[in-house]
């Protein structure tokens, strides 16, 4: 079975359980200003191999295809983790020892400063946010995830997440990375049902 939404066209074959997700995921996009004007997303379980590319290669070309203004933001959680362990780690580190440092050295942090502030700004300011593999590993990971969800919660703001986990894995996996695990998780989970459309 070969889909066709609206145009977009997916080469590979989509199975059955996936059909009603993309034709979902369809009527989002078809009412995206909508969906932006009230901060609605998409919260994505159990998104891993093909599944997450057919998903994330539908999402592209529907973006694409858009015909009103907005700003979004598409980013792979590699990046989002790299991100984080800058801003609540190496960043700060660096910020205590700037004075013993060469000049390539401050050059570098430099640049590494601007490139996670403007994505960090990304991060909290486009009408968009696409979040793909979300799979926390450090407990900074969570802590910038839960900041981040907050800024977009706060401002309403719409964000879609995929992820490889399913519920109460992902569940697992924040509430053990870090003191108040539970506390944040729950926290977190209350913001991401309020305002998103779920599928697993």
């Amino acid at each position: 079975m070969c889909a066709v939404f609206e145009g977009v066209h997916l080469i590979d074959q989509v199975p059955l359980q996936d059909v009603d997700l993309l034709q979902r995921l369809n009527h989002y996009f078809s009412t995206l200003d909508v969906r932006l004007r009230h901060g609605q997303g998409w919260l994505i379980y159990n998104a891993s191999g093909n599944r997450a590319g057919r998903i994330n290669r539908f999402m592209h070309e529907r973006l694409k295809a858009s015909e009103f203004p907005f700003s979004h933001y598409f980013l792979p959680w590699r990046e989002f983790a790299l991100t984080s362990y800058l801003l609540q780690r190496e960043l700060q580190d660096v910020d205590d020892r700037k004075q013993e440092m060469t000049e390539r050295e401050r050059q570098e942090y430099q640049i590494a400063t601007r490139v996670s502030r403007q994505t960090l700004a990304r991060l909290a300011t486009a009408d968009l946010l696409i979040l793909s593999g979300l799979t926390p590993q450090h407990e900074f990971e969570v802590e910038h995830l839960d900041k981040t969800i907050e800024r977009r919660y706060t401002s309403r703001l719409a964000t879609i997440i995929l992820t490889p986990e399913q519920p109460h894995e992902l569940a697992l996996d924040v509430a053990r990375l870090g003191d108040r695990g539970d506390e944040v998780w729950a926290r977190m989970s209350t913001k991401l049902y309020e305002t998103n459309l779920v599928a697993v």
